[in-house]
């Protein structure tokens, strides 16, 4: 996933309301919504009472949905549980949409974190004067002393900010590391197969034999199979490039910068959903007072 630190592509702008850009997060966003709605109206479809197959693994997704928002947000907030499931849902399939090289990750642009943030913000707000009432709300941020007004103040304002920096943050910084990788193994590819195939068959020829050799000789011993085999590659790769098979083909940028898009991009994009996830049940609980908290009240 290669993130431009220009920000996202705007496609085209529609001409209403001073112009409506239409960017790249946007048209992640909504591929992201009619993948999502178009499976749950899919496997929706048909259920069993004795279920099988895909019906299992989805009723077992639904509970640890439910199993995880009971255990943040208590029993009396069960309700929020399919609230709390698209969150991650499109979180994490939002991130992930970046693996398909052609389309940005919508959680690789604030905006999208933001609004995601502010939206988890109002329910809060929402909550509390639902609660509370508008004066009550408003007495809160007095608490515990009038003096500590403009902190809570800053902590209301400060709350979906970390939350949307610290999303948008963790994707963009690790596409923009993935990119970097990616062009620096680009460049070296250049430099080492060019060196290699400026010298003619016989430097190639001699890194296979001396490769080969190592792998032979010293097959018990990992490092040396290792660099035999690098030595191996790397005068193959040398030799097609001399003959101009592989001419421009940045050879050594296949494999380890997908290795670690394992991390930064799949890995990193779960545990961001979760994270995010997680902290939205954590807010939104605190202005969910259960049974016995109202009643103490």
């Amino acid at each position: 996933m290669n993130i431009s630190v220009d920000g996202a592509f705007v496609y085209f702008t529609i001409p209403i309301l001073g112009g409506i850009p239409i960017t790249q997060t946007a048209v992640s966003s909504w591929i992201v919504t009619i993948l999502l709605i178009t499976a749950c109206i899919k496997l929706g479809k048909n259920l069993q009472k004795r279920p099988t197959g895909v019906q299992v693994l989805v009723e077992k997704g639904v509970g640890l949905i439910y199993d995880l928002t009971i255990s943040a947000m208590g029993a009396h907030n069960a309700d929020w549980a399919p609230l709390m499931g698209t969150i991650f849902l499109c979180s994490a399939c939002g991130s992930l949409i970046g693996l398909t090289g052609f389309l940005r990750s919508a959680t690789a642009d604030l905006s999208c974190t933001l609004v995601w943030a502010l939206m988890v913000s109002v329910i809060i707000w929402y909550n509390n004067i639902k609660h509370n009432g508008v004066v009550g709300w408003l007495k809160g941020f007095a608490q515990p002393i009038a003096v500590m007004t403009p902190m809570n103040v800053i902590s209301e304002i400060a709350q979906p900010i970390s939350m949307a920096f610290r999303h948008f943050g963790n994707i963009a910084g690790g596409g923009v590391i993935n990119s970097i990788i990616y062009t620096a193994f680009s460049m070296l590819s250049s430099l080492v197969l060019g060196l290699i195939a400026s010298q003619g068959w016989l430097v190639g020829a001699i890194l296979m034999a001396a490769g080969a050799a190592l792998w032979i000789v010293k097959k018990d011993k990992l490092v040396f199979k290792i660099f035999g085999a690098v030595s191996f590659v790397l005068g193959l790769f040398g030799i097609l490039q001399a003959m101009g098979i592989l001419s421009g083909i940045p050879i050594l940028s296949f494999g380890i910068p997908a290795v670690l898009s394992c991390y930064f991009d799949i890995f990193s994009g779960f545990v961001q959903a979760l994270v995010f996830t997680l902290l939205s049940m954590v807010y939104i609980s605190g202005s969910l007072p259960g049974p016995s908290d109202e009643v103490e009240a």
